[in-house]
């Protein structure tokens, strides 16, 4: 009944964990929204500021669409790989939980002071290997979703680079 309990326990915070996760990823997605809205509406003021001409004044405004699309796309990734990644996190500690709670059984059922140092010996290595083998995975997807970024604003910063390289 007591791991029932702690079960449900463990679930209902992993839950709310992930639900405020998708809280701060949607908050994250609205502000780039905003963001590129402001961005959009500074440049149109810009180009009429400066008189450029209609063709410029288009591809000045293409340009920056395509540069707050790649921040926007950038974004979503990295709000993707933080939830990916808090999704791991909290899936290592209800799986460390319960091994915690095998292991206090197993302690608990030492006979003497030798098998009960023989059984903490194994519990501390088992930790530390779950550990490096959890945190190597995590480490790998937030790797992953950062070098996805990484590929999408090296592609503007090219593109904004060969347009601003072309003689008007």
């Amino acid at each position: 009944m007591a791991s029932t309990q702690t079960d449900n326990q463990a679930k209902n915070t992993a839950d709310r964990a992930v639900g405020q996760t998708q809280d701060v990823v949607r908050t994250v997605q609205d502000n780039v929204q905003n963001v590129s809205r402001q961005v959009f509406e500074a440049t149109e003021r810009l180009t009429r500021g400066f008189n450029l001409s209609k063709e410029d004044a288009e591809r000045f405004a293409n340009q920056s669409r395509q540069n707050l699309d790649a921040v926007t796309r950038c974004g979503t990734v990295l709000s993707q790989g933080f939830q990916e990644a808090s999704r791991h996190w909290i899936e290592f500690s209800q799986k460390q939980f319960q091994r915690n709670l095998a292991a206090v059984n197993r302690l608990a059922q030492a006979k003497t002071v030798q098998e009960f140092t023989a059984i903490q010996s194994d519990v501390v290595r088992e930790g530390l290997e779950h550990f490096i083998k959890d945190g190597k995975g995590i480490a790998e997807t937030s790797l992953k979703h950062a070098e996805e970024a990484g590929k999408i604003f090296s592609g503007a910063a090219k593109q904004t680079a060969q347009i601003a390289s072309r003689p008007n």
